[in-house]
């Protein structure tokens, strides 16, 4: 009765691997291109290196980005075909990879309102993502009623409500980063809290995906 659902779960499960791919992929450009600013004052050889691996990483976050957002498409398009409320991540979908194009266009401009604009698109692509992963968990949880699988609703609404006092955190640290002392603290937590949310929702996804 739900296979539509089943396949798209499966899609939306790949994806989040990418999603997490990507994540990890970011953060090691950013190291690698802090590491090639120090080492050009020590050594051509290792700044070359590390400019190398920024640019290798930077490539990963970039396809990966494209594949899982198509595969986060189609995944939605294919269970909305048995459950329309997957529709309704569509939207979410789009915000996020607009926010995040607008991002790349920006790139490391210094002027304050660079960077501010930055932070904006930032909170966005990071609201859309969270809407996204709320309406795909509360779309699932109606399907996990109907099909009668009572665990994966309540786990489904305990991370959507878990999920949501996270995000609030998050777009807390975006703005606080602003401040030099802490900046980099603020982004190293709010990495952290991703993963851990991008880990959460693939398990969550891995056990819906068995229950249709």
């Amino acid at each position: 009765m739900y296979t539509n659902v089943k396949k798209g779960l499966e899609q939306l499960w790949l994806s989040q691997i990418l999603e997490i791919v990507v994540a990890v992929a970011g953060v090691l450009t950013t190291i690698f291109a802090a590491a090639t600013l120090v080492l050009a004052f020590v050594s051509g050889g290792l700044a070359a290196l590390t400019g190398v691996l920024t640019g290798l990483f930077g490539v990963i976050t970039a396809i990966g980005a494209i594949a899982g957002f198509i595969l986060g498409l189609l995944g939605i398009l294919s269970a909305s075909q048995d459950e329309p409320s997957y529709k309704n991540a569509l939207v979410w979908l789009v915000i996020g990879i607009v926010a995040s194009l607008l991002t790349s266009l920006i790139g490391n401009r210094d002027k304050f309102i660079w960077k501010l604009l930055k932070a904006i698109l930032g909170a966005a692509n990071g609201f859309a993502g969270f809407m996204v992963m709320y309406t795909v968990l509360n779309a699932t949880v109606t399907v996990a009623n109907a099909v009668g699988n009572f665990e994966v609703a309540s786990q489904g609404m305990a991370k959507a409500e878990l999920f949501k006092k996270l995000y609030i955190i998050a777009i807390i640290l975006v703005f606080v980063g602003f401040i030099p002392v802490i900046g980099g603290l603020c982004a190293l937590v709010g990495a952290i809290m991703e993963l851990v949310i991008f880990f959460m929702y693939l398990g969550f996804l891995g056990k819906a995906k068995m229950m249709v």
